[in-house]
């Protein structure tokens, strides 16, 4: 008597597809869309653009201000981490206390590419951080170097690319925080 080899198949062909791991999920590929746009964190960073390219949903965002109540600074800490760890920083100096050529040196230390024409003077690059955590990192500065600002992302949402969210707030924070002068 001969037995169907669809018999013997078909339990190791479910097996198999029920030890099988979920397909992947595609890439998140939202835009940010305006990272100013109400609601605010730190009076001008959007909590929208935050939980998109942060991924997170509980967080705590603390802000700084200079002189004549100017933009310094957004640190934005995941709340669900007992150690309270950084998602997303964004800074502006002034004066920006890195040299030109410390810049330069940053950038070949970071193996970081030039931004694009509209956006230089910067580069952006992966960096390793602190616990081999892998940083987004954008620096864009004044041509006198005057004035730097950063754009960190430490915790970048799951099927995103945190780099080229880094670099778009970077490219809509450059006219508000870098070019402006008062």
């Amino acid at each position: 008597m001969r037995i169907p080899a669809s018999t013997f198949l078909a339990p190791i062909i479910l097996a198999a597809a029920a030890c099988s791991s979920p397909p992947h999920s595609p890439p998140d590929t939202r835009p940010l869309a305006d990272v100013t746009a109400a609601p605010h964190e730190c009076d001008l960073i959007s909590s929208n653009a935050i939980k998109v390219a942060t991924g997170l949903q509980s967080y705590l965002a603390v802000g700084g201000k200079k002189g004549k109540g100017r933009f310094a600074s957004c640190s934005v800490t995941d709340t669900t981490d007992s150690a309270g760890g950084l998602g997303l920083a964004i800074e502006v100096f002034e004066p920006s206390p890195i040299s030109p050529d410390g810049l330069e040196n940053t950038k070949v230390i970071a193996k970081g590419s030039d931004l694009s024409a509209e956006l230089r003077p910067g580069f952006a690059a992966w960096r390793k951080g602190s616990h081999n955590r892998t940083i987004a990192s954008v620096y864009g500065w004044t041509p006198d170097y005057k004035r730097l600002l950063t754009v960190n992302i430490y915790k970048g949402a799951k099927g995103r690319n945190a780099l080229a969210d880094a670099t778009e707030f970077f490219r809509q924070l450059k006219p508000v925080l870098l070019d402006e002068h008062e």
